[in-house]
């Protein structure tokens, strides 16, 4: 199955490149391009690629909060960040966002393809100079749990399986008032934003780590 592929950047060379390689591959459609992002996120919504690439630094809207906006409206594409920025902190919040892929503009064009269909298929793909920096988020993450208590890691499972405060005052035996107060204290070890229902999407996202 061919996968239509849209990409955005307001450098017109680096724009064209892209579309150029994607246009001369085999199993990929070229559907559209942009140079900022508010018309990146505009043409995205309407033409629905399968997958996007969109650089991050552009005008009027940045890729990465063009892809935030869709992805938080349900929109089933998968995003992808080229970009000439090798930060950790750009990395870590394409991942918590839902972007699936992170690709430096150093990239080879055989890189380039190869996330092209691992994004597609719904695997995540990090430019292999970044993936040091997944392994050190990992670590982060389990030194994080180990804040927690046992009660707390037993409320943090619960909620990363959707269950509301009343169900989980049910079934430890507590008030929901006493849940509500733990989910603060939670939030708070955990140095969650003010972000609406940041702790559920943190336990949902971090699942495997709470098994």
């Amino acid at each position: 199955m061919v996968i239509r592929v849209f990409n955005a950047d307001d450098h017109p060379i680096l724009r064209k490149g892209v579309s150029d390689l994607i246009v001369q591959t085999e199993g990929l459609e070229w559907v559209g391009s942009a140079e900022n992002g508010k018309d990146a996120r505009d043409k995205i919504k309407a033409i629905k690629p399968d997958v996007a690439i969109l650089d991050i630094e552009m005008p009027i809207m940045t890729g990465m909060d063009a892809a935030k906006e869709l992805l938080t409206e349900g929109i089933s594409t998968k995003f992808i960040l080229l970009t000439l920025f090798k930060d950790q902190s750009f990395l870590n919040r394409a991942l918590q966002i839902g972007i699936k892929g992170y690709l430096l503009k150093e990239s080879s064009e055989k890189e380039i393809i190869e996330c092209i269909h691992f994004v597609n298929e719904g695997k995540a793909y990090v430019n292999a100079s970044m993936t040091q920096y997944i392994v050190h988020q990992e670590d982060k993450e389990n030194d994080i749990l180990g804040l927690l208590s046992n009660h707390e890691i037993n409320i943090l499972k619960l909620i990363s399986r959707q269950k509301t405060s009343a169900e989980i005052a049910d079934m430890l035996f507590i008030s929901p008032k006493t849940v509500s107060n733990h989910r603060t204290n939670i939030s708070k070890k955990l140095n969650l934003t003010r972000e609406q229902n940041g702790l559920l999407k943190w336990a949902i996202k971090n699942r495997n780590l709470l098994e």
